[in-house]
C-alpha cells in the first residue's frame, strides 16, 4: 500500500501539484490566441513571468517551494496569465517587434518577434520581484494574503452561493456552472487541492487531524459528489420521479434520452427536452433541492458520518462511485450520496405529477381557471 501511496504522490506531484504553473500557460495562451497574436509564445511568456516572480529558497536551500506551484496559489498564475497576454498584445500591437525578411523560416521569424516583448515583459516581473523581495515579500504571497486567504475565509457563503445562482441562472437559459466558473476553478477547487495535499502528507484524515490540520469543507468535488447529482438542480432525482410517477409518453421519452447522460453527470437533454427552463411549474423543485442536498451533506459531515474531500475524481462520475472516489474509499459517503438521489426524487415527484396535469390541460384547451385548478397540489 504505501508503494501505491509514493506512486500516486509522484503523480500528483506531476499534475495537480503544478496546477498553477499551468494556469498561466493556457490563460495566456487562451487570451492572445482571442487577441490574435502568438498564441504559444505569450503562453510561454506568462510562465516565465510566474517563475520570475517566485521565490527561489526554502530555508536555506534554492529551490522553488512546492506550495508555490500548486492549487493554492492558482489565483496568483491566473492574474499573471492575463496580465501578460494582455502586455503581449499591447507590444505586438505597436510594432514593438523583430522584423525578419520574408526568406527567414517561419519558425526561426517567429523566435525572434517573441524576444523583445519577452524582454519587456520579463524585465519588468523581475523588477517587481526584486523590489517586493526587499521588503520580504514576493507576488504570490501578497495574493494569497489579499484574495486567496480572505476568500477563504467565507467558505461557506462561497459554496451556499454557488449552490444557490448555478440553478438559478439555468433556469433562464444561462450556464450556471460556466458563469460562476471563478468560484469553481478559482476558489472551490484549489480548497480541494489543498484537502489532497494535507491528505499525502499526513497519510490519513485522522493524522491530519490530530496534528491540527483542517480540511476545506466546499471543495468542489463535495458538490458534485452529493449535490448536483445527474447535473446541476439534481435532474437524476427529476428522471427517477418522471418514471415513477408520469404517464405521459414524452415526459417518459425525455427521460428516456436523458438518462445516459444523466447518470454521468450531464443534464442539457432534461434542462431542454422537457424543458425545465423557463418552465413555472419546475422552478420551486429545480431551485431548492440543491440547498436542501447540501444542507444534509453538511449534517452528515459535521456529525463525522462522511469524511472530508481528499481526491478529485472526474466530475462524470455516476452517483455514488464519485463520492466513494473522492473520499478514497468511503461506503459511508457512497451511502449518503445514494441518500440524496433519493431525497431528490421525492422533491421532484408531487411537481411531475402537477407538471403533468397541467399539461394535459392545456392539450384539452381547457379554460384558464381550470389550468389553474391542475396546477394545485
Amino acid at each position: 500500500m504505501n508503494g501505491l501511496k509514493g506512486i500516486g504522490g509522484n503523480v500528483y506531484n506531476g499534475t495537480l501539484g503544478i496546477m498553477s504553473l499551468m494556469a498561466p500557460f493556457f490563460i495566456g495562451m487562451a487570451l492572445a490566441e482571442e487577441r490574435k497574436v502568438d498564441a504559444l509564445a505569450a503562453g510561454l511568456l506568462s510562465v516565465a513571468a510566474f517563475m520570475t516572480v517566485t521565490p527561489y529558497s526554502v530555508g536555506e536551500a534554492y529551490a522553488v517551494g512546492a506550495n508555490w506551484l500548486g492549487g493554492a496559489n492558482i489565483i496568483s498564475g491566473i492574474i499573471i496569465g492575463l496580465v501578460v497576454a494582455e502586455m503581449f498584445t499591447f507590444i505586438v500591437r505597436r510594432n514593438w517587434v523583430i522584423r525578419l525578411p520574408d526568406s527567414v523560416p517561419a519558425s526561426v521569424s517567429r523566435s525572434f518577434s517573441a524576444l523583445i516583448p519577452g524582454f519587456i515583459i520579463l524585465s519588468i516581473m523581475g523588477i517587481i520581484a526584486w523590489a517586493l523581495a526587499n521588503y520580504g515579500s514576493n507576488f504570490h504571497q501578497i495574493i494569497m494574503d489579499t484574495i486567496s486567504t480572505p476568500l477563504a475565509s467565507l467558505g461557506s457563503v462561497v459554496g451556499w452561493a454557488y449552490v444557490l445562482f448555478v440553478p438559478l441562472l439555468w433556469f433562464f437559459g444561462i450556464h450556471g456552472s460556466l458563469a460562476l466558473t471563478a468560484l469553481d476553478s478559482g476558489i472551490m477547487t484549489p480548497w480541494a487541492l489543498e484537502n489532497i495535499a494535507i491528505y499525502q502528507q499526513f497519510g490519513s484524515v485522522d493524522a491530519a487531524l490530530e496534528a491540527g490540520k483542517t480540511f476545506h469543507v466546499w471543495a468542489k468535488p463535495m458538490l458534485d459528489s452529493y449535490i448536483f447529482l445527474g447535473g446541476s438542480g439534481a435532474t437524476l432525482g427529476l428522471i427517477i420521479a418522471i418514471f415513477l410517477a408520469s404517464r405521459r409518453a414524452d415526459y417518459r421519452q425525455v427521460a428516456k434520452l436523458a438518462l445516459p447522460s444523466g447518470i454521468f453527470q450531464i443534464n442539457e437533454p432534461i434542462l431542454f427536452g422537457l424543458p425545465i427552463i423557463m418552465n413555472p411549474v419546475m422552478f420551486i423543485p429545480f431551485i431548492l433541492v440543491q440547498p436542501i442536498l447540501a444542507a444534509i451533506t453538511l449534517i452528515a459531515y459535521y456529525l463525522g458520518i462522511i469524511p472530508p474531500i481528499t481526491n478529485i475524481a472526474p466530475w462524470t462520475m455516476p452517483t455514488g462511485l464519485g463520492a466513494f472516489f473522492n473520499t478514497n474509499g468511503s461506503v459511508a459517503a457512497l451511502l449518503v450520496a445514494l441518500f440524496n438521489l433519493g431525497v431528490a426524487t421525492l422533491i421532484y415527484l408531487p411537481f411531475v405529477v402537477v407538471a403533468n396535469k397541467a399539461q394535459n390541460a392545456i392539450e384539452q384547451e381547457e379554460s384558464e381557471e381550470e389550468i389553474a385548478n391542475a396546477l394545485k397540489f
